[in-house]
């Protein structure tokens, strides 16, 4: 071979592009085998969901860690991945942050009181501040999804509902909008500009994937097997969707109208399980390493017919004490749990995309009308930077800043801060 002549290379992050479509691929071990520099550890990923309005409390529990570690009914879904993941009792955000129905979405991720009356005023929230300084590594500095419509007005304690639909803030007078159609997510990931579900994005670049997947490790061509399956599946999901939707609309004379303008899934089981797909599609592939689900709003009008419920999310907050809202804070945690466990199949050097990954759930308020303590739960080890499996209880500590928390975990993540919130200090024994 010729010294003019470049022996073929694939990189660790390999990114496939075709007219209409870009696609990276998993990170990839045996790179070196086609002339690539070797790579260390997967990169460090962040992603917040929240649901608002409390939690049942009698079934949201923990006690012990490692082998002892015993879940409550709320966390049943976390059994099989239970030693990835924390359990986090007793932090607490003050009450003007986070109490009352209004302002709390605005408040978990920011620590700060937003303003009431018309000035909008809160403050850049956690995933935004790590977004900013991330940037540089990914396509999308960050996802910012959503299974609720946001609120439009004023609550009747003069803060504007803005606050109660929004977790992440650019500044402190830009809530970040959140996609809330599914497709258009999924086409942001792979810079597809089809807006044709029946064409796969897959199949824009199918020589390009024969290619690589001829040149690389048979465990690494598994990878990419398991991977482009994932990303088929999710394309099949939202075309059913359309598909659906526009038998609903046009009474199935589907074939001569384009994607439906509302691209919302009817229900919100499926809506929420497409956004956890795309979600864990853009961190396998390091598309994003920043990703927040709002999956209520506070003040929620979210509807669980398939949990044989009538009545909206809101009405129930105020009977928490009851079978109903307990079987709604199972459902949200298992929808997080149906993340976590995507996440921890998907292989990544010696460990999974979930080992080199923190995802926190969390509500902003303990009961209805009551925040007293912050639900939450946090899963990843962040490469290795946090211990997993445990149950953490800071009701009774002198420091229970979840605004530490934050610090913490955005100094793990290589962006560190002298403050945050009302904290100043890291949070202790996390």
């Amino acid at each position: 071979m010729g010294s003019d002549h470049k022996s073929p290379r694939i990189s660790r992050r390999v990114v496939l592009r075709a007219l209409g479509a870009s696609v990276a691929l998993p990170w990839l071990e045996s790179g070196k085998l086609v002339g690539a520099e070797s790579g260390q550890a997967g990169p460090k990923r962040f992603a917040f969901l929240f649901f608002g309005d409390g939690i049942h409390p009698p079934e949201w529990w923990s006690k012990g860690s490692g082998s002892q570690l015993e879940l409550g009914p709320a966390f049943t879904s976390l059994e099989s991945v239970k030693g990835k993941v924390n359990f986090i009792h007793g932090l607490h955000h003050p009450d003007n942050v986070v109490g009352g129905h209004a302002k709390g979405a605005a408040g978990i991720l920011t620590g700060v009181q937003p303003k009431g009356g018309r000035e909008i005023l809160a403050a850049t929230s956690m995933d935004q501040i790590l977004a900013r300084r991330l940037s540089d590594d990914t396509v999308l500095p960050s996802l910012v999804l959503a299974c609720e419509r946001p609120v439009s007005g004023f609550h009747e304690s003069s803060y504007s509902m803005m606050y109660a639909s929004h977790v992440s803030w650019s500044s402190p007078v830009s809530p970040v909008p959140a996609e809330l159609y599914p497709a258009l997510a999924f086409d942001s990931l792979f810079e597809t500009k089809s807006n044709r579900t029946h064409i796969s994005v897959l199949d824009l670049v199918s020589e390009q994937l024969q290619d690589v997947s001829r040149k690389v490790s048979s465990s690494d061509k598994s990878k990419i097997d398991e991977y482009t399956t994932s990303v088929r599946e999710v394309e099949q999901r939202l075309a059913k969707m359309q598909e659906r939707q526009s038998e609903e609309t046009v009474g199935g004379d589907a074939a001569k109208y384009k994607r439906p303008a509302s691209g919302v899934p009817n229900q919100l089981d499926e809506h929420s399980r497409v956004m956890c797909d795309i979600i864990a599609l853009a961190f396998q592939a390091d598309r994003t390493r920043i990703a927040t689900l709002l999956l209520t709003n506070n003040l929620s009008g979210q509807v669980y017919p398939f949990l044989g419920l009538n009545v909206d999310h809101h009405n129930y907050s105020h009977g928490w004490q009851n079978k109903e809202y307990a079987s709604i804070t199972r459902f949200w945690v298992e929808q997080y749990a149906y993340l976590v466990r995507k996440l921890d199949s998907m292989q990544e050097g010696d460990g999974t995309v979930l080992d080199n990954s923190c995802i926190m759930l969390a509500n902003e308020q303990w009961t209805a009308h009551s925040a007293p303590k912050v639900p939450l739960i946090m899963s990843g080890s962040l490469s290795g930077t946090l211990q997993t499996g445990r149950t953490l209880d800071y009701e009774s500590a002198n420091e229970r800043k979840m605004s530490s928390l934050c610090l913490s975990i955005m100094d793990r993540m290589g962006v560190p801060l002298p403050a945050f919130g009302n904290a100043t200090e890291q949070l202790a024994g996390v």
